[in-house]
Order: C-alpha cells, then sequence, then structure tokens
C-alpha cells in the first residue's frame, strides 16, 4: 500500500476542523478531497466523506448538533472529544498531556495561541497529524517508515489516536448522531486505519 501522506494530511485537518469548530463549513474541501483522494485502498475512506458531503447541513443546524453531542448531551452522555476521558477515565489526565507536549516540542509544532482547550483535544490531535503526514509528505518512499517524523507519528498513533478513537467513536455511534457526524466519526476510524497500515504498526483492520 502507497498513499500520499499530503492528501491523508488534507482528510486529517477537515476532520480536525469538523471536531474543532462548531461551525465549520468544509463542504467545498470535502469535494476536492474526494476528487483527489486515489487508490484502491482509500475507497473505504472516500465513501466515509462522500456521507459526510451527502448529509451536510447548513452551519447553524450543524452548531446545535455539535453542542447536543459534545458538549451536552442531551439523548445521552456527552461524547467528550478529550483522548483523558476515553483513555484515562477523567479529564485533563497529566501523563496524557505531558506526552502530548512532548511530541509537540519534538515535533517544533506550536498550536494557535488563542486556544484556550487541552492538546488532548480531538481536534488538535487531528491538527499534530496533519503536520507530521505533511512532514512525510516529500519523503521518499524508502525512507517512509525511518526518521524522525515517521517515529512521531507512530507515537501519536499507538500511544494517543489509535486508542482515542476506540473509545470515541463507539460513544459517538450510540449517540444517535446527525448522519454527517456520524460520517465523521466512521472517516475518521478509517483515516488512522490507513495511517496505522503505512506508517504505524499495521495491527488496526487486520
Amino acid at each position: 500500500m502507497d498513499v500520499r501522506p499530503g492528501s491523508l494530511a488534507e482528510v486529517s485537518v477537515l476532520l480536525s476542523d469538523v471536531f474543532l469548530d462548531p461551525e465549520t463549513d468544509v463542504k467545498l474541501r470535502l469535494k476536492a478531497i474526494l476528487v483527489t483522494l486515489s487508490g484502491d485502498e482509500t475507497r473505504p475512506l472516500k465513501g466515509h466523506l462522500q456521507e459526510m458531503l451527502t448529509a451536510y447541513a447548513e452551519p447553524d443546524l450543524q452548531a446545535v448538533e455539535y453542542v447536543r453531542l459534545f458538549l451536552h448531551g442531551d439523548r445521552g452522555p456527552t461524547v467528550h472529544p478529550y483522548e483523558s476521558v476515553h483513555t484515562r477515565g477523567r479529564l485533563m489526565a497529566p501523563e496524557c498531556l505531558e506526552d502530548l507536549r512532548s511530541i509537540l516540542r519534538e515535533a517544533d509544532i506550536r498550536l494557535r495561541p488563542d486556544l484556550s482547550i487541552p492538546p488532548d483535544h480531538l481536534g488538535l490531535e487531528l491538527e499534530i497529524l496533519a503536520y507530521l503526514l505533511a512532514g512525510l509528505n516529500d519523503q521518499p518512499p524508502a525512507g517512509a517508515g525511518a526518521g524522525p517524523w515517521a517515529n512521531l507519528l507512530r507515537r501519536l498513533l499507538g500511544s494517543h489516536l489509535l486508542p482515542f478513537a476506540h473509545g470515541f467513536v463507539p460513544k459517538l455511534e450510540a449517540a444517535s448522531p446527525h448522519p454527517y457526524f456520524g460520517a465523521a466519526g466512521a472517516a475518521l476510524r478509517e483515516l488512522l486505519a490507513l495511517c496505522d497500515r503505512q506508517w504505524g504498526s499495521g495491527e488496526v483492520g487486520k
């Protein structure tokens, strides 16, 4: 399998915005990604992105559903978009935040200063993933599995995003989300599986 890291970085940025901004409008970017994302192995991911486009809601309606799902659940528990909740059982677990900050330092990533949320928010972890994928984009295929970028990517996937999504996505599905957010959760799971098969342990999706 040989998926361009740059194309997956674009998907990661798009999903980051979906999970960070209640009123983000990604319709045009979805259309562009569906045209440029290629390869048989990307078909499941493209299918979920197409579902997002088909189910797309206007930003104000989308914002209401975002609040219901991720901020104040009214049909069951809130689906918290924080890794610490899903992997440590509490908000802002120090061991989780410290390792993420270590990855940020090693990759020389500086998060936007206007953000007041911890780095284990799903949207921010996807921003980190996109940055690392972009760093691999110009690397020759022979070196794709080695070097600091690939090592940080494996660490982010194995220690953070994969276990995070393993807890997050089923809770999102159980909350009866609007099809747009349901498809976003499915796209998240497939994106991470693709990244894991190419640059991680390869255990997801076997």
